[in-house]
């Protein structure tokens, strides 16, 4: 019986290993567009729209956004800011590929900086993207982000701080 559950141990071990590389496998593509999406933003945010669906949803905590004003607001710091550099660490928390519908849950840090005003804004939050198939292509149907608190941030280092961690 004892060499019984061990081995039955080791293939839920072999089973659990397996499975988290096949999940990790079948995300990446979807975490992908991310990426791309990423590096769009702040170098041509015109060719935003690729990349989203047409029956597209974006909630940013309580608030619906547009990705018309989106693109426009990234053109605009564009044109505000001098060597603008963004940066998104993400860690995909969750997901599932799935025939026609896919699903990303992922923890974000999204970083802004310029050299032109000493800009510095960082934005934590937990997103999940629900993708659709469009012919071959996913795209992002729905965008829902929650802002959490991003602990690396000192209250000196951001004049947001307080904006983006409230004191409750």
């Amino acid at each position: 019986m004892q060499k019984r559950n061990f081995v039955t141990g080791i293939i839920l071990a072999m089973s659990l290993a397996f499975t988290s590389q096949v999940f990790a496998a079948d995300t990446d593509g979807l975490a992908n567009i991310l990426k791309k999406v990423d590096e769009l933003a702040c170098t041509q945010p015109q060719k935003l729209a690729q990349f989203y669906s047409k029956d597209l949803v974006i909630m940013s905590d309580d608030k619906r956004a547009l990705l018309e004003n989106r693109i426009k607001d990234y053109q605009q710091m564009l044109s505000d800011f001098r060597d603008m550099n963004c940066q998104t660490q993400r860690q995909v928390l969750s997901g599932k590929v799935g025939k026609n519908i896919s699903y990303l849950l992922v923890d974000e840090i999204i970083s802004i900086t310029s050299k032109s005003t000493d800009t510095d804004e960082r934005q934590h939050s937990v997103c999940s993207y629900t993708f659709t198939r469009e012919g071959t292509n996913w795209k992002i149907a729905l965008e829902h982000c929650s802002s959490l608190p991003d602990y690396s941030i000192n209250p000196g280092d951001d004049a947001l701080y307080y904006f983006h961690n409230p004191v409750y």
